[in-house]
């Protein structure tokens, strides 16, 4: 019998600290920092229910009292089931996966919640998944100069994965791909990991039992791998902004809400997005590329371009800024 999209989970490892996206991550942790007003989090589980997901288990921090309520607020939608478990301390994806185990019904979907990528790959990763019954489904980008040294590489025989290295170095030869942090996994994959040695950093890897899954299925199943030709990462502020600015020119979300208030003489450079409650001071220019959050307000004669407002965040007159994240409540230039 052919299976439906929702029988399958998905898994989203959201208890990252984001150290490296401070001082934006003081106030929140990675996974709910806001893209054009929904965490981020939220925006991936959107993208997965698109595709047909319905059930979804979020690994959290013990302390992220700000997605335990975004979460419950979610599963109030009658189609949608979202269980949340915690993540102790940051000891790595296998020991993530696996304070998750005891939620895992079905073969999932995993994901870490810094990468958001299209429409179209996603359903190419259930579709694939449903229909070729393969044990694995990695997410492989083209190898870039540095990539070897963060991030697995992976060999092929036309679709099939052949070998899988963690971090191989750039001088360990020939590799065909990187793989990024998006699989389909039979959940056979539980069964190991109890046993999964910690790296010198101390930290357990979901890539260990992923190699073993491989090898309890094959040659019945065989591991595959999908290119995903663009996505956007978080990881620095930089990474923050040019997501805005992906969201802001190519989906195209409304300009101005309507009980945004811009003042006299204000100009607007497309694309940018004001939401409710935001004030516009007087003579002001604002864009292109620019999200300011409900009830900011921006001082008159200000110019902002390519910057992303906090919620209630206040600018002083004759504010001039350009490539920013502002989050202060306050904030004089």
């Amino acid at each position: 019998m052919k299976r439906k999209p929702d029988q399958l989970q998905a898994v989203i490892l959201a208890a990252g600290r984001g150290r490296r996206l401070e001082p934006i991550t003081l106030t929140h942790s990675k996974a709910m920092t806001p893209i054009i007003g929904k965490p981020m989090v939220q925006l991936l589980i959107e993208k997965l229910y698109a595709v047909g997901l319905r059930r979804f288990v979020v690994v959290r921090a013990p302390d992220d009292r700000d997605m335990e309520s975004l979460l419950k607020s979610l599963n109030s939608k009658q189609d949608l089931e979202i269980k949340s478990c915690i993540q102790p301390e940051p000891k790595g994806t296998a020991d993530a996966l696996l304070c998750a185990r005891d939620l895992i019904e079905n073969d999932f979907i995993l994901s870490s919640c810094d990468n958001l990528y299209p429409h179209s790959h996603f359903q190419s990763l259930v579709h694939t998944y449903l229909n070729e019954h393969p044990s694995v489904i990695m997410t492989l980008c083209r190898i870039k100069p540095g990539d070897l040294n963060k991030a697995a590489g992976v060999k092929l025989n036309g679709k099939q994965v052949i070998e899988i290295k963690e971090k191989p170095g750039e001088n360990s030869g020939s590799w065909d791909a990187i793989s990024k942090f998006l699989f389909a996994l039979d959940k056979r994959i539980l069964e190991f990991l109890d046993n999964v040695p910690e790296s010198k950093r101390g930290e357990k890897e979901a890539q260990e039992p992923i190699k073993w899954l491989i090898e309890k299925l094959k040659p019945k199943r065989v591991p595959i791998g999908i290119f995903v030709e663009h996505y956007l990462h978080l990881t620095t502020e930089q990474d923050l902004l040019k997501i805005h600015e992906h969201y802001l020119s190519e989906h195209k979300p409304f300009t101005i809400h309507p009980e945004a208030v811009l003042e006299k003489s204000v100009e607007l450079k497309e694309p940018v997005m004001i939401e409710k409650g935001a004030v516009i001071g007087e003579g002001s220019v604002i864009g292109p590329m620019v999200y300011i959050g409900p009830n900011a307000r921006i001082g008159r004669q200000s110019k902002l371009q390519r910057c992303i407002v906090y919620p209630c965040c206040a600018l002083s007159d004759r504010a001039c800024l350009s490539a920013e994240v502002i989050m202060n409540k306050q904030m004089k230039t």
